[in-house]
């Protein structure tokens, strides 16, 4: 049972990629705190959360390879977040795409209803774990009010992702803000804004949201903090201001790295802290990719005494994906011979899927958030409507109906204007 609940830690745990422990625990009674709730899953939900796991290290894999590349400055992502946003999107693609999009998510082997089936049953039992833990998750949709949007599609995301649907102008300069501004009011304010203005050929916008903020278990003592000289991936030093503890931690080690387990609140959430024992990062992400490697080292942890020294850090991130993604398989989906067929009848594609991260980690806890950005544009506007001309002139027959459901509440003929 606690290996189950394990594995869902984790994608939390990868989603942030976050934290850090205490003696001195801030004056609060953790003996008090309620127990995690356990999130019972069944044999294919368990297979699921391993898939989400790949996914989550392929994409941090791939992020890393190309800040390596580029300015190889620190850098957080949200798998979650993505995957989420992803799924959401993936419930109006068909054919070729949609099969792209499942691959890469390494959900390829399950039904829609079994995805979306998922991520409802994450997202519920995620929130409820840990009631010391502020962690929100939220889903939005804002559509072109000029297109006409399948009901499935939005009805499938209401219902398993519990989105809110608006329909904007985008050709109004203002759309933009209110899109940044539930940005902002889905992470306290950490992330204020994802797009910088909206187009008229925009499909729509389909968003995730994740916030975090989770008090050590037991907290670092701010008067053990001091400040340490901190070797950069390039050899130079820096000073930072190094957090430093004893304690009793679940810690494992293989030939390449040691790991510890730091947890938040009521224990239902940790951070993992994974540091090379020789040879750079990249081997750890390397090896990290491999099947079963992560499941392999969770299952050697064990407790120990740790001296613990980690330093304070905040970090600021945001990335456009594109490439990333069509490195990872779903490249289709940006082209003008993607099929959201499934979403509506114009065609369209994704014109970019982007994430923008925050997090602030000190001697009490950890604050973090993340907001993925899934684009979609028009490949073609769609046709006018004819111009006809409608001049009831002679007999007709009228009915009242409610309209989403058809039912017919009045019907009547007007034939002679009989008084």
């Amino acid at each position: 049972m606690r290996s189950t609940f394990l594995y869902l830690v984790l994608i939390v745990v990868t989603a942030f990629f976050t934290a850090s422990c205490d003696k001195n625990n801030g004056g609060r009674d953790t003996t008090k705190l309620p127990n995690p709730i356990v999130i019972e899953l069944r044999s294919a939900e368990k297979e699921m959360v391993q898939s989400d796991q790949q996914f989550a290290f392929d994409f941090f894999a791939h992020v890393f390879e190309e800040e390596a590349l580029d300015d190889d400055k620190d850098f957080m992502v949200s798998p979650l977040s993505l995957s989420m946003a992803l799924s959401m999107t993936r419930n109006g693609a068909a054919g070729e795409t949609e099969k792209a999009m499942q691959q890469t998510l390494q959900m390829g082997n399950y039904t829609g209803e079994e995805i979306n089936s998922y991520y409802k049953k994450l997202k519920e039992a995620l929130l409820k774990t840990d009631p010391t833990t502020k962690l929100s998750i939220a889903n939005a949709i804002f559509t072109n009010k000029r297109v006409v949007v399948h009901a499935d599609f939005l009805k499938s995301n209401q219902s398993y992702y519990d989105a809110t649907v608006q329909s904007v102008d985008f050709s109004d300069s203002a759309t933009a803000g209110l899109i940044n501004n539930w940005a902002s009011d889905q992470t306290n304010g950490l992330i204020k804004k994802v797009i910088d203005r909206t187009d008229a050929f925009d499909l729509m916008y389909l968003l995730n949201a994740l916030y975090f903020k989770g008090i050590w278990a037991t907290q670092f003592d701010a008067k053990n903090t001091i400040g340490k000289p901190f070797i950069r991936e390039n050899g130079t030093t820096i000073q930072v201001e190094m957090m430093r503890q004893k304690n009793r931690f679940l810690y494992a080690e293989d030939q390449f790295l040691q790991m510890v387990q730091l947890p938040y609140g009521n224990k239902a959430f940790s951070m993992m802290v994974l540091l090379p024992k020789k040879g750079a990062l990249k081997d750890i992400v390397s090896g990290a990719r491999e099947s079963n490697y992560w499941h392999g080292l969770k299952s050697s942890l064990r407790e120990a005494e740790v001296d613990l020294s980690l330093p304070k850090f905040k970090t600021e991130y945001s990335k456009k994906l594109n490439d990333v993604l069509t490195k990872m398989g779903m490249g289709i989906a940006f082209t003008d011979g993607a099929n959201f067929t499934g979403i509506t009848d114009v065609p369209a594609k994704i014109s970019f899927v982007k994430q923008d991260t925050y997090i602030s980690t000190d001697e009490s806890g950890t604050e973090a958030a993340a907001v993925t950005t899934v684009g979609m544009e028009l490949t073609s506007m769609p046709t006018p409507p004819k111009k006809v001309i409608f001049n009831a002139e002679r007999p007709f027959i009228y009915i009242i109906q409610e309209n989403s459901t058809g039912a017919i509440l009045f019907m009547g003929a007007v034939k002679n204007f009989d008084k």
